[in-house]
């Protein structure tokens, strides 16, 4: 079978980091983890750049939307591309999902769709672009709350966002789910629940089959 590139999405909340760590228990080496922006040493320099520091906060919209790409196409030429083609699946947290949902959305910058399609012909087209986008979806009213009260949470200039902000988000998903492969899954239940669901889409969508969850 041929090897899948995998992103997993989502608002801030959605219990996504807890399904990557539940995923990476289940599945262990046989799938390769990363995560955007980061993964190869330069595209982790790149996100303490863009996304860890404060300074970043200070600066523009265009910036931060460089800055990601520069980090996407590092990881997609140092890391995704081999592994895939050493018959390995990869699995990441974050993508160019996350692009549209939260800067052209989330922040309302649609004048870079123009950029965003260009960026993503350049670094995507003749190589290997995302078989699959599975997004944790729930409201966006229990997305802030749980990030609001997540007094463990590691936060960045991203975080302090009004309900607005996560509804808009929310929307960018669903606009980005309308040209590019995404399965939606229902982020409101129990850990368990929603580990199965993804257990589902993997097995329907013929990225691994069900028994890979049984060991």
């Amino acid at each position: 079978m041929k090897a899948k590139y995998v992103v997993f999405d989502g608002m801030d909340g959605s219990g996504k980091g807890t399904q990557i760590e539940l995923l990476k228990r289940a599945l262990g080496d046989s799938v390769f983890f990363t995560r955007e922006p980061g993964g190869p040493p330069l595209a982790e320099e790149i996100r303490k750049i863009v996304r860890d520091s404060p300074l970043a906060g200070q600066s523009t919209a265009l910036f931060h939307f460089l800055g990601f790409w520069m980090a996407r196409e590092e990881t997609m030429h140092k890391l995704v591309i081999p592994t895939l083609q050493s018959g390995k699946h990869v699995f990441s947290d974050r993508g160019e999902s996350s692009t549209v949902a939260f800067q052209l959305w989330g922040e309302e910058h649609h004048e870079l769709q123009h950029a965003f399609d260009i960026m993503h012909a350049l670094v995507f087209d003749e190589r290997h672009e995302p078989d699959l986008y599975i997004i944790f979806d729930l409201p966006a009213e229990v997305a802030r709350e749980r990030v609001m009260r997540d007094a463990n949470r590691e936060t960045n200039h991203f975080d302090e966002r009004d309900l607005a902000y996560y509804e808009r988000v929310r929307e960018g998903f669903r606009e980005f789910a309308k040209h590019l492969p995404v399965e939606f899954v229902d982020a409101t239940g129990s850990p368990e629940e929603i580990h199965r669901s993804v257990q589902m889409v993997l097995a329907r969508r013929m990225i691994l089959p069900e028994l890979a969850f049984l060991v």
